[in-house]
């Protein structure tokens, strides 16, 4: 017992030594600070490896002390938006000293205006040597008219993060949301964020963390949403759409060419345990759900400047948590075939494992090329035989333009492909679920879809935005033992065709305060049209909506 906790507080030392960068994680709903990541690693002024979201707040910092060194080369434009992102970011870099911009503040007679602050306006902050803490308060809401409808959405709550000395961090982020109808559902077709409702149109979601850190790397526990995959509209690896769940979450960067990422999650299998249910004094059933897991890890690799390589693999079981899941580098597919694939049942005792690949390459000043491929199942030796295949791949492969500094415009193409099949198995404890919301691309399987968009910054902080998405989706086919998974032809019949326009103009006025007026072309066609999305889109094609948001 000695020799164990000498372990455990070696391997803590070891962890926290020359420790210099605390990890907090920036919400990846906040998409104009990622955008503008984006926009500067297609102008190769960075090189951002974003595969796995959300980023840290260091690493973002680190990223625009880059951006600032090469800025002579940025738009007027361009250098007011880093000069905002940094009055964010200031507070996770060693330059920030706390307490010593207050003092500065009040001896030149009062507050800083925004343009000149190097801190951004926080509801509550402190730093130290030792310790920091930063609360923020979350309020907003949407309204939308459809064909003469009106219905809303509106969330409080607030986000809270700091830092125990360098080596410890911590989070908490709460958010009510409220609803004039149900927008979300398993069934939808959408990329609104998944909720469980504890009425019928109220839900909330926590999400919060701790971590400790080391100069290359972070272990931490958390309950959050992860996105794994490169995309611009619903990656199809881990697409973030489900609730958060609680994960063991590793990351590993130990030279300037690789980086590793694993976790370890917890996921909600909507299955009832009907041996571990039992009776209330109350007379009524204590539901006791199965228990459902999922592991898996990313390696990636820069082969070269400008190009980055991921590739790794994921297996969700059920039933029993396995300790061999714990361990970071392994292709589970291959331990599962070694702890459950012997007897003639072994369809049913093993579990459901995954492979993916994605390719970025930002080697051409303007542009960014990229692919991923998620693999639920792979046959080599019925590729080429539609009837007995058993493909069951969804592929995306897209680009990114951006144009040179004074036209401010970015043109996204992204096109996505997923077979019939993809995402489903056999065994409804293993399915690529957590909710019952889809962990993989929105759309699920036997579907495709095209999907364009031009982004334009007439302005600092101001975002004009368009884009059309075409969405062809064929029948869900049943996957069973009789079947196998094989010889699903796609989209044999055209169940659903959608055609979406989207045109948009925000506005951030100042941190984590934005406004956004849209108008929406909504239509779709085929004998399962509009059975996948929230009732009020039958009403009619049209739509505006106008968001404010407080804490995004």
């Amino acid at each position: 017992m000695k020799s164990f906790r000498s372990l455990v507080i070696a391997t803590i030392m070891l962890w926290t030594m020359n420790s210099t960068a605390q990890v907090n994680f920036y919400d990846a709903t906040n998409k104009e600070a990622y955008d503008f990541l984006e926009e500067m690693a297609t102008l190769k002024l960075i090189q951002l490896n974003n595969v796995v979201l959300p980023l840290t707040r260091k690493d973002i910092y680190l990223m625009l002390k880059e951006v600032e060194m090469k800025k002579e080369s940025l738009s007027k434009r361009q250098q007011q938006e880093l000069a905002f992102y940094q009055q964010e970011f200031i507070k996770d870099g060693p330059e920030y000293k706390g307490l010593d911009f207050i003092g500065k503040g009040l001896k030149s007679g009062g507050v800083f205006p925004l343009r000149n602050r190097k801190k951004r306006y926080d509801l509550f902050h402190y730093k130290d040597s030792i310790f920091n803490i930063t609360l923020n308060s979350r309020l907003g809401g949407d309204g939308y008219w459809r064909s003469g409808d009106f219905y809303y959405t509106r969330f409080v709550g607030a986000r809270i993060f700091g830092n125990v000395s360098p080596y410890f961090s911590f989070y908490a982020d709460l958010r009510d949301y409220s609803e004039a109808v149900q927008l979300r559902k398993e069934t939808f077709l959408t990329q609104e964020m998944g909720a469980n409702y504890k009425g019928k149109t109220d839900f909330s979601e926590m999400r919060g963390g701790i971590s400790a850190s080391m100069k290359w790397g972070y272990l931490a526990l958390v309950k959050d949403q992860i996105t794994w995959g490169t995309a611009y509209n619903g990656s199809n690896i881990f697409s973030g759409r489900t609730p958060s769940f609680p994960m063991i979450k590793l990351h590993l960067d130990p030279v300037k060419w690789f980086s590793f990422d694993y976790i370890h999650g917890w996921l909600i299998s909507d299955v009832i345990d009907t041996a571990a249910s039992y009776q209330t004094g109350g007379g009524t059933t204590r539901e006791v759900m199965r228990s459902k897991f999922i592991a898996a890890n990313l390696f990636t690799v820069r082969p070269v400047k400008g190009l980055h390589f991921s590739f790794g693999n994921s297996i969700v079981y059920a039933d029993r948590f396995n300790p061999v899941y714990l361990i970071p580098f392994l292709f589970y597919k291959s331990v599962d075939h070694t702890l459950n694939s012997t007897g003639s049942n072994h369809n049913y005792r093993g579990q459901n494992s995954q492979m993916f690949v994605n390719l970025v390459s930002r080697q051409i000043k303007y542009l960014q090329l990229y692919t991923s491929v998620f693999a639920d199942e792979l046959q080599l030796s019925t590729m080429f035989k539609p009837s007995r295949s058993r493909n069951h791949i969804s592929l995306k492969v897209g680009f990114r333009f951006t144009a040179p500094k004074p036209i401010n415009t970015s043109v996204i193409f992204e096109y996505t492909r997923t077979n019939p099949y993809t995402y489903q198995h056999l065994i409804e404890t293993t399915t690529f679920e957590s909710n019952s919301y889809g962990l993989g691309h929105y759309l699920g399987g036997n579907a495709e879809e095209f999907h364009t968009a031009i982004l334009c910054k007439p302005l600092s902080r101001m975002t004009v935005k368009t884009a059309f998405t075409l969405v062809r989706k064929g029948e869900t086919y049943v996957y069973s033992v009789s079947s196998d998974g094989t010889g699903g032809k796609f989209i044999a019949h055209q169940r659903l065709k959608r055609y979406q326009a989207d045109l948009s103009v925000s506005y951030q006025f100042a941190h984590d305060i934005k406004v956004q007026v849209s108008y929406q072309y909504f239509n779709e066609t085929g004998s399962d049209s509009f059975m996948f999305v929230p009732t009020v889109y039958s009403s009619g094609p049209h739509a505006l909506s106008l968001s404010l948001m407080i804490g995004i």
